[in-house]
């Protein structure tokens, strides 16, 4: 069934009638490639027969052009083939019962000039005499290639066809040059002109049904209709496509629709353009090349065509449905795929480059087509590639407000640049910190490469220096020696003058305290230099490089607490506010932390100030602020939350992976053992992953947390101390990162070696008053204050409790309220109770940890932290506790404390031993203990 041509198909079949009536009539059907011509010709050849006429069918090509009554032949051959020896004798009476000259394939003989009158002569009588016993359709496809003898026979008929029971239809591929000859014009001027139309709407909406059976969504039938252009061999090869690919007429098969590029289709539009002129072949070509939009006048030159000839071919090939009305495209991608081959693109593209650069076109233009070309190119287009990279990526002067503008297509130029460029020396050297500069973001370790090797070509040591400028400097640590070793160098010896050149050294000093960010020696000169900035802070602020230098020693700083909390804080929120997304977006690579965003996050919340943070972190994927699951658990961790950290999606707290060797990564897993989020899984067996103090520290730590999750104390303890002397080895003493002596304390005050616990937690409360945040004083000053017990230990429970109301942590201001709330209870003072539940009320709304987590190790406090009188005062602060407990918990308690197992329990209560499990690890964290045997009355 043919949709959308009722028009058509009534035109045709009233030809069909005439002749049927004994007075002919013709018609040809004209239209672009795929337009339907042919399948006209098909329906119109079906209702001929049905209604009893002899129908001749002829289809002409372009290789048979030159075949004489080749399409004459292709109509009376299959007849006479057919007939009978009776019909075949009575058709062929007028030519003397032989086959006509023009059928026999006798050559003409050029003295006998009406030789060629005498064989249209014997066809149409031939004709004729078939007509006269029944009526006769002739069918002609593709009228522009047939041979000039046929169209002259044609001709001939087509003026008599009004006195013979013969209708004629033919089709022509409007704008081909073929249909431009005096034979096929003046036969198509004799006829009934019809030409195609796109398909509307309805007739896209009823191919779909009737390809897939049933109706198409709208979206669908939308594109299909932009996609096919409302041509009906484009339609059908695309909806054959998405059958194909088990797809229907659904909105989720759109993509398809859009990407399908069907082999018969290609190869339709391939011959369609192997039967231009040279003139058509060049400006396809040329279109193909220079792509949609292209400046008419620049398509014209480079398919060396004046405006004349520009008009003409542009016309031609909007007719034949090749390009779009506006002459800026192609009808269908797969036009321009055939336009021209490999070989002939690529001089074109060549072409292109030279002539878009020779009239002042942007390089990026120019550059597009010089990547298109696989032979080597000349100088001109070796600075042509520089120029554009240039325009795309970052200057080699490095403080500029675009640091973060790469452009991956800049890498490709350079590259290219760099494959056919023929200098030595600086300049090659130059060209590869070009490369370097368009690499840094997307590739920072090839950059490095080319920066080590630019570094011996370069002249000068300000070349050297800005070459060094471009390693970010969370990777100059993993660098080549000797690109360390020219880092320190050009440290030493900058002597900055000029506004640019202080840019510069701003940034190479960024760089080197971030190498020496692993030794004591090094932090301290980086802290002796923030407490310069300190003095003097918008001289760093108001610059890029300064802001970069800044982030770096605002870290060193929260890695050893050695400049006070405040100075601290205010600097990194006044950095949080005037610095831009795009500088703190970390290069590609970078472990999660230890880009520059992650220093900035990783000072403010050792500062205790990570409010601020919550706003500032995006949490957007496709912002170029984006934050990582880590970045966020970290700031949730140091509020109070955390099940919302552990809650977090591709975070090392949710998927339990191996963590960076990274001060971030080892702060996060600190902050997550105290804060009670569950974490990292079991003890992880063999040695560290990677290499130095940092990875075996961090191991060490995840080997503490999966030892206190099965309760080894002992495994735990020596875990947290060897991490320990591995952080002094760094110099990274700062207990608001890392409060291993408090943790340590209170193990070795389980095992009652209550001296050695005393020193570390003298050593963690002095760090922390020099430090100054009020989380990590607080924390010192509870767990001091826990093991000291009666009114030494009292004074300083209160403090930490009015020190922890000025911090973000509200679950540590919670925790401090139950350890007071406990000594005041066992000693008897009033207001215990109070405070107690006041604290556990605080520490649930903070979401105080999972209730599937293992007790973190605040919980091996000793509840007889108040023995003030004497007395260990425990069962007194414990039925406080057990008082606090649900009735679920209670039930639970009540018969562990009796002895039964969990399966036991949950026989009893109708539950499930997960659910048993639940409810005992909530009450172990509400009464403070390790373990069913630590349970009040336990035995």
């Amino acid at each position: 069934m043919l949709h959308g041509r009722e028009r058509e198909l009534g035109t045709l079949r009233d030809a069909v009638t005439r002749a049927a009536d004994g007075s002919g009539a013709a018609v040809v059907v004209g239209g672009g490639v795929g337009s339907g011509r042919t399948a006209l010709l098909d329906a119109v050849g079906v209702a001929a027969a049905r209604s009893g006429l002899t129908v001749l069918r002829a289809a002409s090509a372009l290789v048979e052009r030159d075949f004489e009554y080749g399409v004459a032949r292709q109509l009376f051959d299959p007849l006479l083939a057919a007939a009978g020896a009776d019909a075949r004798t009575r058709w062929l009476a007028a030519s003397g019962g032989s086959l006509p000259a023009a059928l026999a394939a006798e050559p003409l003989d050029p003295a006998e000039t009406h030789e060629e009158q005498d064989r249209v002569r014997e066809l149409q009588a031939l004709l004729a005499t078939v007509g006269a016993e029944r009526p006769v359709l002739v069918l002609v496809d593709d009228l522009q290639w047939a041979d000039t003898a046929s169209l002259r026979w044609l001709n001939r008929l087509v003026a008599r066809i009004p006195d013979l029971p013969v209708s004629f239809v033919g089709t022509t591929l409007h704008g081909d040059p073929g249909a431009g000859r005096p034979p096929v014009r003046g036969l198509a001027g004799s006829a009934v002109p019809l030409r195609t139309r796109p398909l509307g709407p309805a007739a896209v909406r009823g191919m779909v049904a009737g390809r897939f059976g049933r109706a198409g969504d709208p979206e669908f039938l939308q594109v299909c209709e932009e996609v096919s252009g409302g041509v009906p061999s484009v339609l059908r090869a695309v909806l054959d496509e998405v059958v194909a690919a088990g797809g229907g007429p659904v909105a989720a098969c759109i993509p398809a629709v859009r990407s399908a590029r069907p082999a018969g289709l290609r190869e339709r539009f391939a011959r369609c353009l192997r039967a231009q002129d040279d003139a058509a072949r060049r400006y396809l070509g040329a279109l193909a090349v220079l792509g949609p939009g292209a400046d008419p006048a620049v398509v014209a030159r480079l398919a060396e065509l004046d405006p004349h000839g520009l008009r003409a071919v542009q016309g031609q090939l909007t007719e034949q449905g090749l390009i779009t009305d506006d002459h800026t495209g192609f009808t269908h991608p797969l036009v321009r795929d055939v336009a021209a081959d490999p070989a002939e693109r690529e001089r074109l593209h060549l072409r292109a480059a030279r002539l878009l650069h020779e009239t002042g076109h942007h390089a990026r233009e120019v550059a597009a087509h010089l990547l298109a070309v696989a032979a080597p190119l000349d100088g001109w287009a070796v600075e042509v590639l520089r120029a554009a990279a240039h325009q795309t990526t970052t200057a080699l002067r490095p403080d500029t407000g675009d640091d973060h503008d790469d452009d991956p297509v800049a890498v490709r130029y350079l590259r290219r640049a760099l494959l056919d460029s023929d200098v030595r020396g600086h300049e090659r050297g130059a060209l590869l910190v070009e490369l370097a500069a368009a690499e840094r973001f997307t590739e920072p370790g090839t950059a490095v490469r080319h920066v080590s090797q630019a570094l011996p070509l370069l002249a000068s040591p300000q070349d050297r220096a800005i070459a060094l400028t471009l390693i970010d400097p969370s990777t100059v640590r993993e660098v080549p020696a000797r690109v360390r070793d020219a880092v320190r160098a050009a440290d030493a010896g900058t002597d900055p003058v000029a506004d640019d050149e202080r840019a510069v050294a701003v940034r190479i000093r960024a760089r080197a305290r971030r190498l020496a960010e692993q030794h004591p020696e090094g932090l301290a000169r980086s802290c002796a230099l923030l407490r310069e900035v300190v003095a003097a802070p918008d001289e760093y602020l108001s610059t890029a490089a300064g802001r970069e230098l800044v982030g770096v020693l605002l870290h060193a700083a929260a890695l050893t607490g050695a400049v006070p909390a405040a100075d601290v804080a205010h600097l990194g929120e006044r950095l949080l506010r005037i610095t831009p997304a795009r500088e703190v977006r970390p290069p590609h690579g970078i472990p999660p932390g230890d880009g520059p965003r992650g220093l900035l996050v990783l000072a403010l919340v050792a500062a205790d100030r990570p409010r601020p943070l919550e706003d500032w972190l995006v949490p957007d994927p496709a912002s170029p602020a984006a934050a990582t699951a880590d970045e966020l658990a970290l700031v949730l961790l140091a509020r109070g939350r955390p099940a919302e950290a552990a809650a977090l999606p591709g975070g090392v707290l949710r998927e339990r992976g191996v963590p960076t060797s990274a001060a971030f990564h080892t702060a996060l897993i600190a902050a997550a053992i105290e804060a009670g989020a569950p974490a990292l899984g079991p003890e992880p067996a063999g040695r560290p992953p990677g290499g130095g103090l940092v990875a075996h520290a961090t191991h060490q730590l995840v080997r503490a947390a999966g030892a206190l999750r099965v309760n080894r104390q002992d495994l735990a303890l020596e875990c947290l101390l060897d991490c320990g002397r591995h952080l002094e080895h760094l110099g990274w003493s700062n207990p608001a990162l890392f409060p291993w002596r408090s943790w340590a304390a209170r193990l070795l005050r389980r095992r009652g070696a209550t001296a050695a616990a005393l020193e570390w937690a003298d050593e963690d409360l002095a760090l922390a008053q020099a430090w100054g945040a009020p989380a990590a004083l607080g924390r010192a000053l509870r767990v001091r204050g826990s093991l000291v017990g009666g009114a030494a230990g009292a004074t300083q429970l209160r403090e930490a409790v009015e020190v922890l109301g000025d911090s973000a942590d509200t679950a540590a201001l919670g925790r401090a309220e139950i350890a007071l709330g406990r000594h005041l209870a066992g000693t008897g003072a009033p207001g215990g109770e109070a405070l107690l539940r006041r604290g556990l009320r605080r520490v649930e709304e903070a979401g105080g940890g999972d209730p599937d987590a293992a007790p973190p190790v605040p919980a091996v406090e000793p509840a007889a932290c108040s023995a003030g009188t004497g007395d260990d005062g425990e069962e007194p602060a414990a039925s406080l506790v057990v008082d606090a407990l649900t009735d679920a918990e209670r039930q639970v308690v009540d018969r562990v404390v009796g002895g039964a197992t969990n399966r036991m329990i949950a026989e009893e209560l109708g539950v499930s031993r997960r659910a048993v499990e639940k409810r005992l690890t909530s009450a172990y964290r509400k009464l403070g203990v390790s373990g069913r045997s630590a349970l009040p009355g336990a035995d």
